[in-house]
């Protein structure tokens, strides 16, 4: 562990998902201290941190260095009964520092942010963020023939550090690939990541909705 000062302290929320920056995720929180939590954040500035849980890992002992992301809640509304449905954006990545003493029923801790790595090649970023914006679009159509939906396709951020994760959101895949979306600095590490998910699935769902077409 280092040194050197934290960057920030943040609430966590351990929860056996994870969010993504740029990206928006509907909760629903009920246990006591969540509810403290969201009544705290809103009274500043509306921002805490979501960390992925670990199987088997008792919530304090998330190892540090774990990568969480920030959330700001944009949408709130809280129940008769104290419960809430709230909205959050994905914001800034973090990774854990340590967890702090402190009187709050949720837990505290302090982080370090999290940057992407060395500047990549912007032309090899731009090749790349193109093909897997293709073989999503077509993962995409695909599927909405097998649906017999006609609808728009999503729209789709023009920066190539971010598509990954705007598609990562989109598509299902298991809890730990998608924890290694978020903790890889390498933008183009990320692209491939998803594109080998997208290539995966691209050739099966191609070929059952032509078969959903020929049947129709």
């Amino acid at each position: 562990m280092t040194n050197t000062p934290p960057d920030a302290t943040l609430p966590i929320f351990p929860i056996g998902m994870v969010l993504f920056p740029g990206t928006a995720v509907p909760l629903h929180l009920f246990e006591p201290r969540y509810r403290a939590l969201i009544a705290d954040v809103q009274k500043g500035d509306q921002r805490f941190g979501i960390l992925c849980a670990q199987s088997g890992v008792d919530e304090r002992d998330l190892p540090p260095g774990r990568v969480g992301c920030v959330a700001e809640v944009t949408e709130c509304e809280i129940l008769p009964d104290g419960r809430a449905n709230i909205l959050v954006m994905g914001r800034e990545r973090f990774a854990l520092r340590q967890f702090v003493e402190h009187d709050a029923l949720y837990h505290v801790a302090e982080v370090d942010w999290v940057p992407d790595g060395p500047a990549e090649s912007p032309v090899a970023l731009a090749v790349i963020s193109d093909d897997v914006a293709s073989n999503f679009k077509r993962v995409v159509k695909a599927v909405q023939v097998l649906n017999d939906d006609d609808g728009p396709l999503p729209d789709l951020p023009d920066n190539p550090a971010q598509l990954p994760w705007a598609i990562g959101a989109m598509i299902d895949i298991d809890l730990e690939a998608r924890y290694r979306l978020l903790a890889d600095s390498s933008p183009s590490a990320r692209l491939n990541q998803i594109d080998g998910v997208l290539r995966k699935a691209l050739s099966d769902v191609e070929l059952r909705a032509a078969m959903h077409q020929k049947g129709n």
